[in-house]
């Protein structure tokens, strides 16, 4: 198991502030919250979805 961004999949995160133990960023998105903790199919399916997301808000 990994700590995982629950927007994008990325395994690049970090806490922002280590007394709030909640609170991650994203290196890859810039998602700032709580993580998840998953393996590589997880993470995998996390980033498709972003993906396929991020495609159909520049086709709109």
């Amino acid at each position: 198991m990994r700590k995982i961004c629950p927007r994008c999949g990325s395994d690049r995160v970090e806490w922002v502030v280590p007394q709030m133990w909640s609170r991650w960023i994203c290196y890859d998105c810039g998602y700032q919250g709580p993580i998840i903790e998953g393996d590589e199919n997880l993470a995998k399916e996390i980033r498709d979805d972003f993906i396929k997301s991020l495609k159909e808000s520049e086709e709109k």
